[in-house]
């Protein structure tokens, strides 16, 4: 099923060459993990590194499968983006810190508003 839903980016991990898994806290969904393949090496694609940077809020849209597996991203827009929140260490710092709360705080794929 074709699910469009805003979220909000907890953490990414690189994953070989050119991919990167990250884990999103969506409104639909609630929390779910993500591949993106070939994110770090594409330049043309849809899809960018700095999407995915901790607590950036996101619309995504996916085709959900629900098997409890990793899931794809077919499309991501910022909707919300920061200023200066990664180039300020303070503010950077604070929003790392946050990020790792909340995914200690939200393990559950269920959805919860």
């Amino acid at each position: 099923m074709l699910v469009r839903t805003p979220a909000i980016v907890l953490s990414a991990i690189k994953y070989s060459e050119s991919d990167l898994i990250a884990r999103l806290y969506t409104r639909e969904l609630g929390t779910q993990s993500f591949i993106l393949k070939g994110i770090r090496k594409s330049r043309k694609g849809k899809l960018r590194t700095s999407f995915f940077q901790p607590l950036t809020q996101l619309e995504i849209e996916t085709q959900y499968k629900g098997k409890g597996t990793l899931e794809y991203i077919k499309e991501a827009r910022v909707t919300f983006p920061y200023q200066n929140i990664y180039t300020d260490i303070v503010k950077s710092s604070i929003t790392l810190f946050f990020s790792e709360i909340l995914t200690q705080l939200l393990t559950e794929q269920q959805p919860d508003e």
